[in-house]
């Protein structure tokens, strides 16, 4: 069993004596580490305890570690991957990165190097954490304020709720409609509100924006960098907008699929971004 208060880590990889060897490595920097054989072992593992960290090969005598990389990238979208393998390559190397991989290191590694790499992944996720954290403290601080000044609070939404941020481009343009409706999705823009077919959603003012952007655009693929500058007014590189909307993404699909970790409406388009399906 992991310590909540250290960070853990989880070994995936054929060969016993790699398994013990970032073992010892990472242990002795105060890591919980945990170690398993094969992607189906890990799946199960990450299905039970969390992790900060995966350090994954990418050839396994059963299983592809580039369809856990996928994985991880889809169900567990905050997870720092790092592969470490004896076989790289360019391909393997690509495939590894639009996979959703922090880092790319071949065998045999040192093992600084290796928790180097883990120390940058996880002050990245930190970082994205802290940086969302303090985007949402401000968000609700404009709240406050526009509710102090207006006297009211906005229909069917807590006190705790984020505002939405200035948009910019085809957006703002297409609220002049007002209410929209398509497939299943009725969106009120002047009440901010949205439902999927008789249900409300429970969406934050971010969540409702993607949403909005994704139902107007629909069927069309948006990369993350469209959807972070349309929706959340930034303009980042291609790495940085992937990991801001993918932590939207995640907690949207929970609230609008059946199966979150099977989506059938809000997909991802591999190495692309994401699309609405709205059939």
């Amino acid at each position: 069993m992991t310590d909540s208060k250290r960070t853990s880590v989880l070994v995936v990889d054929n060969e016993e004596a790699v398994r013990s060897m970032l073992q010892a490595a990472l242990s002795r920097e105060e890591y919980d580490v945990v170690s398993a054989i094969s992607p189906d072992d890990a799946l199960r593992k990450l299905g039970v305890l969390t992790f900060e960290v995966v350090i994954t090969d990418m050839h396994f005598r059963s299983g592809d570690g580039s369809h856990l990389l996928r994985e991880i990238q889809r169900r567990w979208p905050d997870t720092i991957t790092i592969v470490l393998t004896a076989s790289p390559g360019l391909e393997s190397a690509v495939t590894a990165l639009r996979a959703g991989a922090h880092d790319y290191l071949a065998k045999p590694c040192p093992a600084a190097e290796i928790r180097r790499s883990v120390q940058e992944g996880i002050a990245k996720r930190r970082g994205l954490a802290r940086r969302l954290e303090l985007m949402q403290a401000l968000e609700k601080q404009l709240t406050a304020g526009l509710r102090a000044i207006r006297g009211d609070t906005l229909p069917g939404r807590g006190t705790g709720e984020l505002p939405p941020l200035p948009q910019t481009g085809p957006l703002k343009e297409s609220k002049k409609a007002h209410i929209l409706r398509a497939g299943s999705f009725i969106i009120d823009y002047d009440q901010h509100e949205a439902l999927l077919g008789d249900t409300p959603l429970d969406l934050t003012p971010t969540e409702f924006d993607i949403l909005t952007v994704l139902v107007e655009r629909a069927p069309a693929v948006l990369s993350p960098q469209e959807i972070a500058h349309r929706v959340l007014n930034y303009i980042v590189d291609e790495a940085e907008a992937r990991e801001l909307v993918r932590w939207h993404v995640h907690h949207l699909r929970r609230k609008l699929e059946i199966d979150p970790d099977r989506p059938h409406m809000l997909k991802n388009v591999r190495g692309i971004g994401y699309k609405l399906d709205l059939a």
